[in-house]
């Protein structure tokens, strides 16, 4: 009985569904829309480098001083997530760990395993206005990666760390006047020796230093491309330090630098890059340091390259480089003439001259200084996705 009255119910209730679409339809046609994508998108996902270095007396200069070999694999998983929670509002976070085993010990403490903590690698909030405006806006703040220009200057906040991670933690401003065909960037950051000063660490509660010591900066950037096949960028950077670790320095330093980068044809494309310090610190990378106290700094540097493409089917390219950094004078007391390469600490002369110039550079890695180099760099595409590279 119930059953016979439910199949009533429901054949009436079709019908008058039926009847009203039919009497809907005769009035006027309802378009159909596409569902509206969600308001919120989020998205995940991972890698892991594995890596092995081995050498004998690099970072000591001295075959015969205590641990002058390292032999050991790296193991970076890092797993990241992107929320997008509005078109123009992103939340990214990352975190990264690197454990390590070696095989011949560089202290007795990194005898086998060594499960170094994990780390937020990135954390940031990013908003943008629409790219159709006159003058578009970028807003990034909390833990990113930044890189300007050619990486000379500005690319790895954290050095010492051996490419495990090369976070800033800042607040960066990007404005794009379409009308000039000029970008700037406006960025304050604050990189803490420590990184658990600035955002919690995972696992165990010991700690490394991933800089030599805490820095604050500015950074003022300005890339224009109005003119064609060419790009002209200046910029204007402050940073302050505050010693750390007995590598660290306490000083301010200002630099001012023009970069121009052409493509003249298809084929060619040249970069030149010239910069200015000046301010005062107190860092010595003499051996020993026979120097106490705080001098004014006045330096200079110059950063080029020039690339050849052959646009073949293995992607062959030819550069050739030269770099120039000056050197503090042992002949001047007062004075600091030697170029800090500030956040540009990266090995791109290679991973060896990276730990050999702690030598030469009071125990900082990556110090380059003194510098006059010229080479030459051989790129080979021979797989889709892969690359070969001779220097």
């Amino acid at each position: 009985m119930h059953s016979n009255r439910l199949l009533v119910l429901t054949l009436l209730l079709a019908g008058a569904t039926c009847l009203f679409a039919q009497e809907k339809t005769a009035v006027a046609p309802v378009p159909v829309k596409a569902p509206l994508p969600p308001s919120a998108d989020f998205t995940w996902g991972g890698d892991l480098r594995l890596r092995y270095e081995a050498y004998d007396g690099v970072h000591t200069l001295n075959g015969d001083a205590p641990f002058h070999i390292r032999d050991y694999f790296r193991f970076r998983p890092r797993v990241w997530a992107n929320y997008n929670i509005q078109p123009d509002l992103v939340v990214y976070g990352r975190l990264a760990a690197e454990p390590r085993y070696w095989l011949d010990n560089s202290t007795v403490a990194s005898e086998g395993k060594e499960w170094k903590y994990a780390l937020v690698d990135n954390l940031y909030v990013k908003w943008n206005t629409p790219p159709s405006g006159d003058i578009p806006v970028t807003v990034v703040v909390g833990r990113q990666d930044i890189q300007l220009g050619d990486q000379w200057l500005v690319s790895d906040g954290t050095p010492i760390d051996g490419s495990w991670t090369n976070f800033f933690d800042a607040a960066r401003v990007t404005l794009n006047v379409k009308e000039i065909k000029t970008t700037f960037d406006v960025i304050g950051l604050n990189e803490q020796a420590h990184p658990k000063d600035n955002f919690p660490m995972l696992g165990r509660p010991a700690t490394y230093t991933v800089t030599d010591q805490d820095e604050d900066g500015v950074i003022l950037y300005a890339t224009n491309k109005s003119l064609k096949d060419t790009q002209l960028d200046g910029y204007l950077i402050y940073k302050k330090d505050q010693k750390v670790s007995s590598a660290g320095n306490n000083g301010e330093v200002y630099t001012t630098g023009l970069r121009v980068l052409g493509t003249p044809t298809p084929k060619w494309l040249y970069a030149a890059e010239v910069a200015y310090q000046s301010g005062h610190r107190d860092l010595q990378v003499r051996v020993p340091a026979v120097i106490t106290g705080s001098r004014d700094v006045s330096a200079y540097g110059a950063n080029s390259r020039v690339t050849y493409s052959f646009k073949d089917a293995y992607n062959n390219q030819l550069t050739v480089l030269a770099e120039y950094l000056s050197g503090d004078d042992p002949s001047t007391t007062s004075k600091d003439e030697m170029f800090d390469n500030l956040w540009g600490r990266t090995p791109r002369i290679g991973e060896t001259w990276a730990v050999a110039y702690t030598t030469e550079s009071g125990g900082r890695i990556s110090q380059y200084q003194n510098l006059f180099r010229v080479g030459g760099t051989w790129n080979i595409s021979p797989i889709k996705d892969s690359s070969l590279a001779l220097t």
